[in-house]
């Protein structure tokens, strides 16, 4: 990642503390009764370029998405995720090396360090990541901003327990690397108005429909079908902030098969029309973008807080 400006945001404050950085990046530090765990939460919104965040190091690191997020993990120079990180969705990245995540459009994150050791019993993490959903994670999660540091501290555990359990309870396989699933993305991007079905993704990838369906889902925590359906509708939501391109033609060009198919699938995932989308952020977002056009990525580093004595160890 290039990168050209540098501005360092502590994590494990002992308050909490909320910050803007150059307006489109809020910071949310919450307290935790526990040295041994920092927890914040990044919020992404309107922005002209990609923001680059370091977490920082320790035992183990949660990426919890608060909603739809397109973002890039790296660990050690190694890619380990590119592309979107869907709602409710949580990446464990096990490690004492630092994390930067690539933040390339909106995006609302919650990152929860264990500086020591995570509260997981016996379970071992086979490619030392796993990406999981669980409605029950998110409702922990939910809980963060009105709760007591002595509150927050019960819930990381919890989360981190029940994290591991729904892990343990998947069949042990190998995420699809990312290399592979870049390929797969690039090619399903330039092919977005057309039909494309797992036969086709899974020779992209080199693997069977069956294999390719496994590692798929382990490395994203979501469907082949989920996967496209939710660039369709990403595509989509550019065209709809960036030009003047009318409905019918949008849907059309991001594979789907007329305008209200577009619309039904659109609300479902967002909530609001793609009129309303259109209308209520196309306006902003073009005017932030001509005031603080500049060039290059920002980067932000997160630097969790060591405790004393702490070393590191058929699709559409």
């Amino acid at each position: 990642m290039q990168t050209d400006t540098a501005i360092k945001v502590s994590l494990g404050r002992i308050r909490d503390v909320f910050e803007t950085i150059d307006d489109c990046l809020h910071v949310e530090h919450y307290s935790v009764a526990d040295p041994n765990i920092s927890l914040a939460k990044l919020t992404r919104e309107n922005g002209n370029r990609a923001i680059t965040t370091s977490l920082g190091s320790g035992a183990g690191t949660f990426v919890v998405a608060a909603r739809d997020s397109e973002l890039r993990l790296e660990q050690k120079g190694r890619v380990l995720f590119q592309g979107l990180m869907i709602e409710d969705s949580v990446t464990f990245v096990e490690g004492p090396d630092p994390i930067a995540v690539e933040l390339q459009s909106e995006a609302c994150l919650y990152v929860l360090t264990f500086l020591r050791e995570p509260y997981r019993g016996p379970c071992s993490v086979v490619g030392g990541r796993f990406n999981i959903r669980d409605i029950r994670l998110a409702e922990l999660i939910g809980e963060i901003s009105e709760s007591s540091p002595a509150r927050r501290c019960e819930i990381t555990r919890d989360f981190s327990k029940l994290a591991f359990e729904h892990y343990r309870s998947l069949p042990r396989v190998h995420p699809l690397s990312a290399w592979r699933l870049s390929r797969v993305r690039r090619y399903a991007e330039s092919r977005l108005d057309r039909r494309m079905s797992l036969e086709e993704l899974a020779d992209v990838a080199g693997f069977s429909r069956a294999h390719f369906a496994a590692t798929f889902k382990a490395a994203t925590s979501m469907s082949a079908h989920e996967f496209l359906l939710r660039m369709r509708i990403q595509a989509a939501a550019r065209m709809l902030i960036t030009t003047d391109v009318a409905l019918v033609e949008i849907a059309l060009q991001t594979g789907f098969q007329n305008q209200p198919h577009f619309t039904t699938v659109f609300k479902k995932i967002t909530a609001v029309t793609p009129r309303k989308w259109r209308d209520a952020r196309r306006s902003a977002a073009m005017a932030r973008s001509l005031e603080h056009a500049v060039d290059g990525p920002l980067v932000i580093e997160h630097l969790p807080r060591e405790p004393e004595g702490f070393l590191p160890h058929d699709l559409h």
